[in-house]
């Protein structure tokens, strides 16, 4: 009885624990089951199956004549799974592959490759970087390679695709086109992102193994809605001689940087801009975009404003009397000097400002603003020049024009501010005051976009938009005119008098560090318009620290002629056939049977059309046509240089 006693207690010690274990899996199951169960169940459908998101497609980037300035493209991120390829292939093929790595894309030897894969294999790393941003063709080229050729799974190449934003004509006007970021876009592509994003759109995948997943059939997928795309307002042709020419003066005068900007009077489209900082090497690329960002003293090119106010306020007129004296005027116990040190003696108004004389146009504002100088800055105040722009583009530079309550304001302020210093203007803010003396007064924003597009449709057009209807009275706008035509006639830029292409306008030269020793900096600009009569493009031109002048008119005059006279030749011009004499054409005609191409396009208004067409076509040039009978529109423009890799375009009638 004893011994059976002793079994059951020992039985009980048995089973009293398995049966609380029993009950513990039990409980356990049951809280798993209806407690912990759906967590647990949603936290497992989470890592197996997500909801992704579907990047939209960014829109496109054009150029007003249909040139494509920026778009996307894809580009490919390679890494290596050496785990994942089976042992005899792997070994098999690891030398051959190594040579082709050693050869493209990276820099490694075949050695170094070999030895960098075995470590990564032996470390277990089913992550090995091979290359980063290849392009589809370089993508193509490795999945050829031995291992990677035998597919996604056996060859263990892991492919990662992102989208790059490219620019297929290079550096052109780069700064103003922009460079999508992704917590700061800059140019076109930050200020018109909202455009150009469009949505991205969601898609449940399923995870399949090896960081891979595939996408799962759902009908609540969202599908991506790509951006649209921009037109903007720049002319690729405009672009190309603007830059160049910016260039060439750039290089040959060792320039730090500088800009230009040419710009549609009526509309205030932005046809070119070109930004060129110099490097470390001596070369020049768009650095910064100083026409819209750089605020500095003007110069010369704020007479303008100063006589505009001398003009409205009938204070003085064209033919108004002043001394420049020997170049030299003491005011305030400060010196105004003129550039050529020996000033114009006893000269009107106009010449003062045709030759730019510093001391002319101070002692002409000096004379009637000395008593009340704020008038002087209120008339400036009173047409917007106070006012930034507001650019859609990020970085626009505030203007400056001190008033008499500014603590800076001193005694010779009035003098030197009417000749352009202690104020501060962007490049863009300056030209937008002489296009609007070419506007007949109307001061438009300058725009940089043409349109909105979605699938080549126009689903929103961008309007002209007007800053102030009218900046001064329409006799003071002749006599704006009257003088920047003069300058070119007969003053500082009168280089341009016989040029092919008519021009009015002001050439300013700046000192940058005046108020401090050492080397003399300067700025050389000009501001102004072409055809100088029914004006159609306005134009600035500044250059920064040039080495080997510093004039205006010989450092940044050179460069607004010859984008004036390479846009004015490469414009396609209306010729009416009425525009000859009909003995003329008769006479024409007479000579069609000996017609010669020399290098420059000939004017072939009312000429007979088949036989310059044979002609072009015989001396190995392309040729484009509409209707039929004589040309009444051609292009390139008469005096343009010809290249038999252009295309010749006529229309007849």
């Amino acid at each position: 009885m004893q011994e059976q006693k002793s079994i059951l207690s020992r039985a009980f010690v048995v089973f009293i624990p398995l049966g609380l274990l029993t009950l513990a899996i039990f409980g356990k199951l049951v809280i798993i089951q209806f407690i912990e169960g759906p967590e647990l169940r949603e936290r497992a459908e989470r890592e197996v199956i997500k909801e992704m998101r579907i990047e939209a497609e960014r829109g496109n980037i054009y150029s007003a004549d249909g040139k494509l300035l920026a778009t996307s493209m894809p580009v490919y991120d390679l890494h290596f799974d050496p785990v994942s390829v089976e042992e005899e292939l792997f070994y098999d093929e690891l030398d051959d592959l190594c040579l082709k790595l050693s050869q493209f894309p990276g820099e490694r030897s075949a050695a170094g490759w070999r030895t960098y894969i075995i470590q990564g294999l032996n470390k277990n790393n089913r992550y090995l970087a091979l290359g980063e941003k290849l392009s589809y063709n370089q993508l193509q080229e490795v999945k050829s390679y031995p291992i990677f050729r035998e597919g996604k799974y056996r060859g263990g190449l892991v492919i990662e695709q992102e989208n790059h934003r490219k620019m297929p004509l290079g550096k052109i006007a780069e700064r103003t086109i922009g460079r999508e970021r992704e917590h700061f876009a800059t140019g076109l592509e930050g200020a018109y992102s909202t455009y150009l994003q469009g949505k991205d759109g969601k898609r449940l995948k399923q995870k399949i193994g090896k960081g891979n997943w595939k996408p799962l059939n759902d009908l609540n997928e969202i599908e991506p809605v790509d951006g649209f795309d921009l037109v903007s307002t720049i002319d690729t042709r405009m672009q190309d001689i603007t830059h160049h020419a910016l260039l060439e003066m750039l290089e040959y005068q060792e320039a730090d940087h500088g800009c230009a900007v040419v710009m549609d009077v009526k509309t205030g489209a932005i046809k070119a801009i070109a930004n060129l900082g110099r490097t470390d090497k001596g070369t020049y690329f768009e650095k910064r975009n100083y026409a819209v960002w750089e605020s500095t003293e003007p110069g010369s090119t704020f007479k303008l404003a100063s006589v505009l106010a001398l003009f409205e306020d009938g204070y003085a007129d064209l033919n108004t009397p002043v001394d420049t004296e020997n170049g030299i005027y003491e005011y305030q116990g400060q010196k105004i000097k003129d550039s050529n040190g020996k000033g114009y003696g006893q000269t009107t108004l106009q010449v003062a400002f045709e030759k730019s004389s510093n001391v002319g146009i101070a002692k002409t504002v000096i004379d009637h603003y000395s008593q009340d100088p704020q008038r002087f800055i209120d008339r400036f105040y009173s047409i917007g020049l106070d006012r930034t722009l507001e650019l859609p583009i990020k970085g626009e530079g505030k203007p400056r024009i001190p008033t008499v309550n500014d603590p800076d304001w001193s005694g010779i302020s009035l003098p030197w501010i009417s000749f352009g210093y202690e104020t501060s203007f962007t490049p863009l803010q300056i030209l937008s005051l002489y296009n609007a003396v070419a506007n007949d007064g109307i001061l438009v924003k300058p725009r940089f976009l043409q349109s909105v597009q979605e699938h080549g449709r126009n689903i929103e057009m961008m309007e002209t938009e007007i800053l102030n209807p009218s900046i001064c009275s329409p006799e003071t706008l002749n006599k704006l005119q009257a003088l920047l035509e003069g300058v070119v006639e007969n003053g500082t830029a009168r280089t341009g008098a016989n040029s092919v292409c008519s021009m009015a306008g002001k050439t300013g030269t700046c000192q940058l560090n005046y108020w401090k020793s050492g080397p003399r900096e300067y700025q050389a600009s000009f501001a102004g318009y072409f055809p100088a009569h029914n004006p159609r493009y306005s134009c600035i031109v500044v250059v920064n620290k040039p080495q080997k002048d510093y004039y205006g008119s010989n450092v940044a005059f050179p460069v607004f002629r010859k984008i004036a006279e390479g846009i004015f030749r490469n414009t396609p011009q209306e010729n009416q056939l009425r525009s000859k004499p009909l003995l003329a054409l008769l006479e024409q005609d007479a000579q069609q049977e000996h017609l010669e191409l020399g290098a420059e396009m000939p004017d072939l208004s009312g000429a007979n059309g088949a036989s310059w067409i044979s002609a072009f076509e015989n001396a190995g040039y392309t040729v484009r046509i509409s209707g039929v009978g004589r040309v009444v529109w051609q292009y390139p423009a008469p005096g343009a240089p010809l290249s038999k890799k252009q295309l010749i375009e006529l229309k007849l009638q």
